[in-house]
């Protein structure tokens, strides 16, 4: 067992440290973190913590699927999260790449596919001990195992028993209870002081987490993750109710959590050799929350000791509704959502990380105040949306599994390479495209798509589509930056662009349509030189703009794409060989070019990033990293639909579960394979970037 222990004297760290240490590395040896397909999905049990909404229908107080709760998160839906946003489940498996968020097992509209990436079991208010969840008419952990056990029925008979066993034993387990048990059963309703000192107490709760990790060891799972409690006396509520007229942390309160803490740790440490084969982590929480709380200013917090919810002192679950008075106009500025939980802010600042080849690192670095997209449709959010041409993507099946469902323009099932790179750098959730219709002036600020499908660096490729060249785009940059210093002056805008990351996605449809159609009147060597010339005069227009910082993409697999094999791949749809070595020769050059650029630009710098071989890795290992099938795109039939091709009335050929599939139509991978392949180029773009 490894016990993570997470200072605050740099910034913040949960999610990726405990994948690195606890999933991934023995006790004696530190192994390098794969890419994260190795983690088919995260399965979650506990409180209201991670809680997603399981207790939306039962008969109780402890619930929150009503307004404000949930003000902040997509589309301003209150689901039952006790937070105004996501909650520490979500954002983990946003952190690792398995999804955007984590559905509630109970939740009525919970789609079978759904459970390959995991759900969580968690009830708001319950806890170790049998006694805390009857005393709120919640869900006890004996019944969310009963759930599980229900889970893995409903799984093995989606997947096979195979696949069921491999996700269980290849998944992270996260346990999250106690401090229910101490703030509520214990202190507050004094149902447990008579019977037992705070020793005994915490022993009856040590021995009924150690039954039930033990029990979900039983049931295949092998990599379980225990948050401690936290400091529980410093919440809100807490300090009203045990902090005396100052509302200082109720110290009884942490000296309880404390205890309970050493004991958790020390029996999770002991299943290293009665379950040798188990990764059993205990995560103190305690600490970095109690640094967050103590240290609000230095995180950029100002409110620590109230709720923004009414008057933030003991508003929770009912008592926080949209009746409530004096609720906060500006939620970042607390540490607390209502008088329990904390922020989605909050818990951010805790699941923030980073990770470099298998070595946890805090970041206390600023991130990029802006990102800007330039391309085609791997970074294309919606430019293309009014255009007349074939490359759009502004019709279902497109977006099925975007926020809200919404067939955005994004040539995916979800979000793209672009949003992903907004929000694994902590710019923003989503890239909107510089055209879209309700654009706001604010949005400018923190970076758009100029992106267009179909577009190239060949005007002939440009030409075939309709699409927005990158002259084109160039302009609407130029057209942008007068946008800029008229919202926010000139030395503002000027800082953006210098500061700002410079995103670069083109040439695969020049390889890919134009070379394709018409190889038999090219010369590789000499078209791939032109497109690369192209590609260097580009950065340098954007260079004399202002723009310092460009990350430029390499371009993907091009004769693994679905409809690649279907045109010339002959009868058994092989990889087209020729237009990937076209695609491998493109990227040398482009790569080269790039360097000696570096050497001749001043206080630039330009990174190449490679994504065509961690493509390959996941097309030729699909099934190693929990992917179904690499050859044939979700949509329709997954031989030819692209674009309008893709629609509606092929839905009954439309796969079920876009996560099993590494290609979402016949040209663009899923959101699940770009998450696969993101956060390694967050870290490179974060090292090599952030400090010129």
């Amino acid at each position: 067992m490894e016990t993570i222990v997470f200072p605050f004297s740099s910034k913040f760290l949960w999610a990726k440290c405990l994948l690195v240490f606890a999933l991934f590395i023995s006790t004696k040896a530190l192994i390098k973190l794969p890419i994260n397909g190795t983690l088919p999905a995260l399965i979650v049990f506990g409180d209201s913590i991670v809680d997603a909404g399981n207790n939306n229908d039962l008969k109780t107080v402890i619930r929150c699927d009503f307004l404000p709760y949930g003000q902040d998160f997509a589309g301003g839906v209150p689901t039952g999260r006790f937070c105004n946003g996501k909650v520490p489940s979500d954002l983990i498996a946003e952190e690792l790449g398995i999804k955007d968020i984590v559905p509630a097992y109970l939740d009525p509209t919970l789609k079978p596919q759904d459970l390959l990436t995991g759900v969580t079991f968690a009830s708001g208010g319950t806890g170790y001990d049998p006694l805390t969840p009857k005393l709120a008419s919640v869900i006890s952990l004996g019944e969310q195992l009963n759930y599980f056990k229900e889970y893995i029925g409903k799984l093995k008979a989606i997947a096979g028993e195979e696949k069921t066993n491999f996700i269980l034993a290849k998944s992270m387990f996260l346990v999250v209870a106690g401090s229910d048990d101490i703030a509520n059963t214990y202190f507050v309703l004094r149902a447990r002081k008579l019977q037992y000192d705070v020793p005994a107490y915490t022993d009856l709760m040590v021995n009924s987490a150690a039954e039930f990790v033990k029990e979900l060891y039983g049931l295949g799972a092998r990599k379980i993750g225990v948050f401690s409690t936290p400091p529980i006396g410093c919440v809100p509520s807490q300090r009203t109710l045990g902090g005396g007229i100052e509302r200082a942390c109720a110290e009884d309160y942490n000296v309880a959590a404390l205890l309970f803490n050493k004991k958790l740790s020390s029996v999770l440490n002991s299943f290293k050799t009665s379950m040798p084969d188990g990764r059993f982590v205990y995560i103190d929480v305690y600490n970095p929350l109690l640094d967050l709380i103590q240290n609000p200013q230095k995180n950029g917090f100002e409110v620590v000791d109230n709720g923004c919810c009414g008057t933030g002192n003991i508003e929770v679950a009912i008592l926080c509704n949209k009746l409530s008075p004096s609720t906060c106009t500006d939620v970042s500025k607390y540490i607390f959502w209502d008088s329990y939980h904390p922020t989605e802010k909050a818990y951010r600042a805790l699941v923030t990380t980073r990770n470099a080849g298998g070595v946890c690192l805090a970041s206390n670095k600023i991130t990029f105040p802006a990102l800007f997209a330039f391309g085609d449709s791997i970074v294309d959010t919606g430019n293309n949306n009014e255009r007349f041409t074939i490359a759009k993507a502004n019709i279902p099946p497109y977006g099925r599994d975007f926020p809200g469902g919404a067939a955005t323009g994004r040539f995916g099932n979800g979000k793209v390479f672009s949003d992903l790179l907004a929000e694994g750098l902590r710019i923003k959730p989503l890239l909107p495209a510089y055209l879209h219709p309700v654009l706001q002036g604010e949005d400018l600020e923190t970076g758009v798509s100029f992106a267009s499908g179909g577009s190239g660096f060949d005007e002939f490729t440009v030409k075939l589509q309709n699409a927005l060249s990158i002259k084109d785009q160039l302009n609407l940059f130029k057209e942008c930056v007068r946008k800029l210093e008229g919202g926010i002056g000139q030395e503002k805008a000027n800082a953006t662009i210098s500061k700002g990351l410079f995103l670069v996605s083109q040439g695969n449809n020049d390889i890919a349509i134009t070379y394709f159609l018409f190889h038999f009147l090219y010369d590789i060597d000499a078209y791939t030189t032109q497109l690369v010339n192209s590609a260097s005069s580009f950065i340098k227009d954007m260079y004399e703009l202002g723009a310092r910082k460009f990350a430029c993409l390499s371009l993907i697999p091009l004769g693994y794409l679905p409809i690649s094999r279907t045109f010339g791949g002959g009868f058994q749809r092989n990889s087209v060989d020729w237009l990937t070595q076209a695609a491998v020769k493109f990227n040398s050059k482009l790569e080269h070019e790039l360097n000696h650029l570096n050497s001749n630009l001043p206080v630039t710098r330009l990174l190449y990033i490679d994504i065509y071989n961690p493509l390959v890795d996941l097309i030729q290992n699909h099934k190693k990293y929990g992917f179904e099938d690499s050859s044939h795109g979700c949509c329709g039939t997954g031989l030819i639909e692209l674009n309008y091709g893709c629609n509606e009335l092929l839905s009954s050929f439309t796969c079920c579960n876009s996560s099993s599939h590494v290609f979402w139509d016949a040209g663009h991978p899923s959101e699940r394979a770009y998450r696969m392949i993101i956060s390694q180029v967050v870290h490179n773009i974060s090292h090599q970037l952030l400090d010129i």
